[in-house]
């Protein structure tokens, strides 16, 4: 990838689901305070709180016999809710103003503690719903991202894929560092160096940094895609079922 705007962190786009990155924010200096964990939903209105249900009734959905209908899913809600870090649901933001942008997982705070990261799913629901019936990006494996799902269930997918950046990030303190260093910092570097110097040639060490950057990116999104086939695969499963 180039370097020369590559400012935010990969995640689910709409448009053929090109890749675009997402910024992760710099981490307060204070330790974060006592609060809840898990998925936090105090950042919805009441209309969409009722939205979000309707979602989460299928993470939490079982068979007669009592087993999980979607595990993949199931899985990656618990532990991102039991990782003891906070991440709150938003289903309004300006990012959706861009068509192309599905969801986002964002870090936004790490604690210098390690007591209590903080990280926002953002789910643009009408974006999703401007998908075409059949899918959208047909990827080298055959998955076609939210192909034979209803409205609900494209929700869900894309929630599985912001998802898996989450619990990818929140997997140990460490790691939410190591990604907010990465990424964060190197991209606030970018900027200033382009505010002072314009379309200057990059210094050396700034252009290895950027590389590596991107590198973790792509390594970050290949994971998150991965998990998103797994989920999509139970949710078509259960939709053929039912048809």
């Amino acid at each position: 990838m180039s370097p020369r705007s590559t400012f935010v962190w990969v995640s689910c786009v709409l448009i053929a689901f090109t890749t675009t990155y997402h910024p992760i924010y710099a981490a307060a200096a204070d330790p974060a305070p006592a609060m809840e964990t898990g998925i936090v939903l105090d950042r919805l209105s009441d209309e969409e709180l009722r939205q979000w249900r309707s979602i989460e009734y299928l993470v939490d959905a079982s068979a007669p016999n009592g087993a999980e209908r979607y595990p993949t899913l199931r899985g990656l809600w618990q532990s991102t809710s039991q990782s003891g870090n906070a991440i709150y649901i938003e289903l309004s933001s300006p990012d959706c103003a861009d068509w192309e942008v599905a969801g986002r997982f964002l870090i936004e705070r790490v604690d210098p503690q390690a007591a209590r990261h903080i990280g926002v799913i953002r789910l643009c629901l009408a974006n999703i719903d401007r998908c075409a019936p059949r899918g959208v990006g047909r990827r080298a494996n055959g998955f076609v991202r939210l192909a034979g799902l209803r409205k609900g269930e494209r929700y869900a997918e894309v929630l599985g894929h912001e998802l898996a950046h989450a619990a990818d990030a929140f997997a140990s303190p460490e790691r939410a560092r190591m990604v907010q260093e990465r990424v964060a910092t190197v991209t606030a570097q970018f900027v200033k160096h382009r505010a002072k110097h314009g379309s200057e040639p990059l210094d050396p060490a700034l252009q290895q940094r950027l590389e590596e950057r991107d590198a973790l990116v792509e390594e970050l999104e290949a994971h998150a895609d991965s998990i998103e086939l797994l989920v999509w695969r139970e949710l078509a499963r259960r939709r053929a079922k039912i048809d």
